[in-house]
């Protein structure tokens, strides 16, 4: 696909920033399946040998595991997703991708890789003259400072145009109303009746609210379904895209441009016509307000307010920060913190210092209807929110980039990689000691009164059974990181959604009670690859490399000692008509489970459909031990197309 721009090229603004345009575009159209230069996830020939050998033992080739999966008709889903049902053996090529984009350096590829994956059309294009952006007279600025920031501001002029184009195509009305049944749907507002001011505070009337919560009780949901998915649908998001790749790049450049400048001695506000420019000082400062762009140099600040996001509700179609350096503090107090976008577009690049992000709701790197990333570079951080964060997306864009340091993640539910209906919700941490921990909030009623709901780590879930899911991944790219959620989480997907945790080293630990760690559900795909190190998973039921109901589940664990512990329904376990594959690559591995005759490497013949279930558990070297009864070197035959594949070192094959 094509994506192009018209400007006028007969002024400063416009030759400093063509190479700039470029890099957005050209962004855009370079990723595709075979971009992924990376290994690391994808299945090798050595395990693809093994997983041949191990279904040929069952009669079997490796077509068989893509037997129908995709059996429903929602009004909506990726086609990517349903081909990967009919194609599992593919799913890691997926997540190869989305390690590539996040280890790639420049800020505009994770945008062009998120675009790809949700197949979406080139967007609208611009036709806006580079006409000044007067930034006001009698500022006190630093004469450099003002010619940077004339830059920006012309280009968040262009970003403007592109998000009023990405919302066109959907009323007012039915923005709020959109708005309104995503915010009280998760935050489960009729039962809450004090969270009511915080949305009528976004910008969602009380009315609406009331008949939203009405329809609770309404007996045919199909009315307000098809209102909600068709502002999904209407929303152009690559429109806000663009809008956020020019953005991001204009962040990008000011950065480069203000290392050697004079700064205020006092906070410094001007009025533009696209949103207020805010610039710090050197010292500790606080801001409260809704703004196009905060600058900050320096000192220990705080970010309240409607600091950093974006809420095109209000009229603020456009938020952003950047934050150069200091031990920082962003306090969601309301619906929405920095770093989140609702039918809007919010960027936030805090370069240094060991920062705290604490939103009482919704926040770093939420993209609602909208396009949000929060990119923090340096320092040991905190995340804390209750849902819908640290790389939240739907029918839009969030994500929450963390490079060095050791980092905490907190989160109620709905995050930490998260993807609704058309949508893409990524949290990458380029390395440390990391904490991840998701639950405790939001009760799992339908199942288990004493657990906790997650859907978190890697969890992507549609609307069932009227539209699918989107695009999740939680990527860590190095150190010793924990992992701690309940229900739904750690590589899980739910209704043709696709779910990811990808972590490439270190000794980790993850522990979940259900439907995690590689786990499809529902005709979709989880997938947990981890490339390596001394690690150890704990869960219960409906998780390690499994999947249920015509989906695809995988656990991939490249090398190192590994601990498998659970009770039943674990470790290559299929159940509905589903494929569930745990592979481990290497080391003196412990696989454990309290009930061994419903786990490990066990399918099901599915008599009351037409066909079964397939389970694969193989594991390619080194010294190990099973509950089931498995020995090393042995192929084991599970009940109803089920298989224990254990190879001896250095082989292809089982040694009997």
């Amino acid at each position: 696909m094509r994506f192009r721009i018209r400007i006028h090229h007969g002024d400063t603004e416009a030759r400093r920033w063509r190479a700039v345009l470029r890099c957005v575009f050209g962004a855009f159209c370079c990723v595709t399946p075979a971009a992924a230069q990376t290994n690391w996830p994808g299945v090798g020939a050595p395990e693809r040998a093994v997983l041949a050998a191990a279904l040929d033992g069952l009669n079997m080739t490796t077509n068989d595991p893509g037997f129908a999966k995709d059996v429903a008709e929602p009004r909506w889903a990726l086609q990517r997703v349903r081909r990967l049902l009919e194609h599992p053996l593919e799913f890691p090529d997926l997540a190869a991708e989305v390690v590539a984009a996040a280890e790639n350096s420049e800020s505009i590829f994770l945008y062009g890789a998120a675009a790809d994956w949700l197949e979406l059309e080139a967007p609208t294009q611009l036709d806006v003259p580079m006409a000044p952006a007067r930034l006001g007279g009698g500022s006190g600025l630093d004469p450099y400072l003002a010619d940077v920031l004339h830059v920006f501001v012309s280009v968040a002029r262009r970003a403007r145009v592109s998000v009023d184009l990405a919302v066109a195509g959907v009323t007012p009305e039915d923005r709020v109303y959109a708005a309104a049944s995503t915010m009280a749907g998760t935050f489960l507002v009729g039962d809450h009746p004090e969270l009511r001011p915080l949305l009528v505070a976004e910008g969602c009337p009380e009315l609406v609210i009331e008949a939203i919560i009405a329809e609770d009780d309404d007996l045919d949901p199909e009315p307000g379904v098809r209102r909600y998915l068709g502002v999904c649908e209407g929303v152009k998001i690559e429109n806000l895209m663009l809008a956020a790749g020019l953005l991001h790049g204009a962040l990008d450049e000011l950065q480069k441009n203000v290392s050697a400048i004079a700064w205020p001695t006092n906070v410094v506000r001007i009025e533009t016509d696209v949103g207020m420019v805010v610039v710090g000082t050197t010292g500790d400062d606080s801001f409260a307000e809704g703004a196009l762009l905060i600058l900050d140099p320096g000192g220990d600040d705080v970010y309240r307010g409607g600091a950093g996001s974006a809420n095109g509700l209000l009229g603020n179609f456009l938020g952003s920060i950047l934050e150069l350096g200091g031990d920082d503090r962003y306090e969601g107090e309301g619906l929405l913190g920095a770093g989140a976008a609702l039918f809007g577009v919010a960027v936030v690049v805090d370069c240094a210092g060991d920062d705290v992000h604490r939103d009482a709701f919704v926040g770093a790197g939420a993209g609602l209807f909208g396009v949000a990333r929060v990119e923090d570079l340096k320092g040991d951080d905190a995340y804390r929110a209750l849902a819908l964060g640290q790389g939240a997306g739907v029918a839009g864009v969030g994500v929450l980039r963390d490079g060095a340091g050791q980092d905490r993640y907190d989160l109620g539910y709905s995050g930490q990689g998260y993807a609704g209906v058309r949508g893409v919700g990524l949290l990458v941490d380029s390395g440390g000691n990391d904490r991840y921990a998701a639950g405790g909030h939001l009760v799992d009623w339908d199942r288990n009164e004493d657990r906790y709901l997650s859907m978190a780590q890697g969890f992507a879930t549609g609307m069932r059974p009227y539209a699918g899911g989107g695009i999740a991944a939680l990527v860590d790219l190095d150190g010793n990181d924990a992992y701690e959620a309940d229900v739904f989480g750690q590589g899980a997907g739910y209704w043709y959604g696709a779910g990811m945790l990808l972590d490439r080293r270190g000794q980790d630990t993850y522990h979940l009670f259900q439907y995690g760690q590689g786990s499809g559900i529902h005709l979709s795909l989880g997938l947990l690859a981890d490339g390596g190190g001394r690690d150890a998973y704990t869960g219960y039921i409906l998780c390690q490399g499994n999947a249920h109901d015509y989906a695809v589940g995988l656990l991939l664990d490249r090398d190192g000692d590994d601990t498998y512990s659970g009770d039943h329904h674990v470790q290559g376990r299929a159940i509905n008509n589903a494929f569930g594959l745990l592979l481990d690559g290497a080391g003196n591995d412990a696989y454990f489970a309290r009930q061994p005759d419903r786990a490990q490497g066990i399918g099901e013949d599915s008599l009351d459909r037409e066909y079964g279930s397939l389970a694969l558990l193989l594991d390619l070297a080194g010294a190990d031990r099973y509950t089931c009864g498995a020995k090393d070197g042995v192929r084991m035959e599970r009940p109803d197309f089920g298989m224990v594949y254990d190879v001896l070192e250095n082989t292809n094959a089982p040694g009997r």
